[in-house]
């Protein structure tokens, strides 16, 4: 009984190491995948993921585990700016052609999102409310008269320029906005919508509350990616813009759980 329940102690931790190694190459993983590279039962792979967490290894999800790396790292803003600039283009492209002339906007904090901004602030499109609680985004349309621009407030988070916190929420809550263009750190088919920072997913809540229509902006690197907080699941958003680079396969299967998805091309 004592050698087996030592060679019990030693498969447990080669599974957390492997799950370790797993968690450095795919940033997530769930119960299932887990349950079958180890052939061991649900219960024992929970079981191992909580020790996990209890030792500050990893981040439980509600079906599976998280990297720490991944769950709390956000760039600040001048660096996702440098990034993936071409799609980022692209995809804002496609935003702004679905914007309808006297439409109240609002625009999320972001590198795409800014994007779309100065397409907004040097199109033809006008009568156009637009409504952010991005600092650099204002600063960006203070110029354009012709354009209603409305500042959000609140808590200044330095290195993404954004406003959060419970001013930003009640003043969000108290508007309505025919579109709301969401700026997204991670998409996981699985986990939903998820960013590194907990007052911006409450933020990004309010923005899809007040909204008729919910649209995420995201380039091919944020997909299967995961972050700490949850904004929403896939399926509590109607549209998501990404760019010629992701994957089919997960373009499918957003569109098989109805979700509207715009590919961007290439040079558009």
């Amino acid at each position: 009984m004592k050698y087996m329940n030592g060679v019990s102690k030693i498969l447990t931790e080669e599974r957390k190491r492997a799950i370790l190694d797993i968690l450095q190459e795919k940033t997530s993983v769930s119960v299932g995948e887990l349950r079958d590279l180890f052939s061991v039962s649900d219960v024992t792979i929970r079981k191992i993921l909580n020790e996990l967490d209890d030792y500050g290894y990893l981040k439980r999800t509600r079906g599976g585990a998280i990297s720490l790396t991944t769950s709390i790292r956000e760039f600040e803003e001048k660096e996702k700016e440098k990034t993936n600039t071409a799609e980022k283009k692209a995809i804002a492209k496609a935003a702004y052609e679905i914007i309808k002339d006297g439409e109240t906007v609002f625009i999320d904090a972001g590198s795409t999102t800014l994007e779309l901004t100065r397409l907004i602030k040097n199109g033809s499109k006008r009568n156009i409310v637009l409504v952010t609680n991005a600092i650099n985004l204002a600063v960006e349309m203070v110029d354009a008269e012709d354009i209603d621009l409305i500042l959000i407030g609140g808590n200044v988070r330095h290195r993404i320029l954004s406003c959060v916190g419970g001013l930003a929420e009640k003043a969000i809550e108290s508007l309505f906005f025919d579109k709301v263009f969401l700026g997204a750190n991670s998409i996981d088919i699985e986990h939903g919508i998820t960013t590194p920072n907990t007052y911006e997913a409450q933020v990004k809540q309010c923005m899809l509350k007040s909204a008729k229509e919910k649209i995420v902006l995201a380039d091919y690197s944020k997909f299967n990616e995961v972050s700490l907080a949850k904004v929403c699941p896939i399926n509590g958003v109607d549209r998501i813009i990404t760019d010629w680079n992701a994957a089919e396969p997960g373009i499918k299967k957003l569109r098989e759980l109805g979700v509207d998805v715009i590919v961007a091309q290439s040079g558009a």
